[in-house]
């Protein structure tokens, strides 16, 4: 099992421990950039078609602390682009699904930002991504 724990601290939330770097990353994308207030454009951007060339999206995007590429197998790959980048970072990375990523950023503003449990634990197990909390 993979996991990344995060703890609710002045008013945001930290990083506490994680199994791997793909699971740091996950942790960063979802306390860093999309706290909770960006899921939206990051589901639009997930979910919207890049080939239309009306769309306003391109197939990678960059954030505070992540980039988000959508590749061809339908899958989006998250590197971790923080003051630690380095070539054995960019060589770990996450990979989501595209139903499993916007499903987690609506997992993240329900339990998450909604609930503001003191503790959150994001699971990667049988290919599910789960959050649990404690207050």
């Amino acid at each position: 099992m993979e996991f990344i724990k995060l703890i609710y601290s002045n008013r945001s939330y930290c990083y506490k421990d994680a199994s791997s770097i793909p699971m740091n990353i996950l942790g960063r994308f979802l306390y860093s950039d999309i706290g909770c207030g960006e899921g939206e454009f990051f589901k639009s951007w997930a979910l919207a078609n890049k080939d239309d060339p009306a769309s306003k999206f391109t197939y990678h995007i960059g954030a505070n602390a992540t980039l988000l590429e959508e590749e061809d197998d339908g899958y989006i790959y998250l590197y971790d682009t923080t003051e630690r980048f380095s070539e054995k970072t960019w060589k770990q990375y996450l990979k989501i699904s595209r139903h499993q990523f916007v499903h987690l950023i609506d997992e993240w503003r329900e339990k998450v930002c909604k609930a503001k449990p003191k503790e959150v634990m994001i699971k990667y197990e049988n290919d599910q991504f789960i959050i649990e909390t404690k207050d």
